[in-house]
């Protein structure tokens, strides 16, 4: 399905809310969708100084296994892990690894992260699922466009 069909299908969809609620003689979309309480919002977990925060002291701090870079290994490792109702996370897995070692070294590593500002839903602190990727070319970190190695 293409961008066009999503959003004819998002159109249809609305007009008919649109002409549902003009039948009955209500707002359906004011009453429903626009005006939800502060309290209904969801806010999603946050890594200390941000997630570009995040990233770079990652990427400053992450030691790529030695026969990860002779290998010159490529590739996107990913892992999961969950940021508790009091920030700290746990429960971390390798989603995608690409061997070497490097994905238990960077678990290694982000458990010594601070602890993170939890994320809410409905006014509450709850266990949120985070994941985290790190790209691999020829041995060394690839760095996203917004993300800078420091030494």
């Amino acid at each position: 399905m293409g961008i066009f069909s999503i959003r004819k299908l998002s159109f249809i969809c609305i007009l008919s809310i649109g002409l549902l609620s003009q039948a009955f003689g209500q707002s359906l979309i004011s009453d429903s969708i626009a005006e939800l309480p502060p309290h209904m919002n969801e806010v999603f977990p946050e890594p200390p100084y941000g997630t570009n925060g995040f990233k770079n002291w990652v990427v400053k701090n992450y030691k790529i296994p030695m026969e990860a870079r002779k290998a010159k290994v490529n590739g996107k490792l990913i892992i999961t892990f969950t940021v508790g109702e009091d920030g700290k996370l746990s429960n971390f897995q390798i989603a995608k690894d690409i061997g070497y070692q490097t994905g238990e070294t960077l678990i290694s590593l982000v458990r010594k992260s601070s602890p993170w500002k939890p994320g809410y839903q409905n006014g509450s602190a709850v266990k949120c699922g985070y994941t985290f990727p790190l790209s691999f070319s020829n041995g060394e970190i690839k760095l996203d466009n917004d993300t800078k190695r420091q030494r």
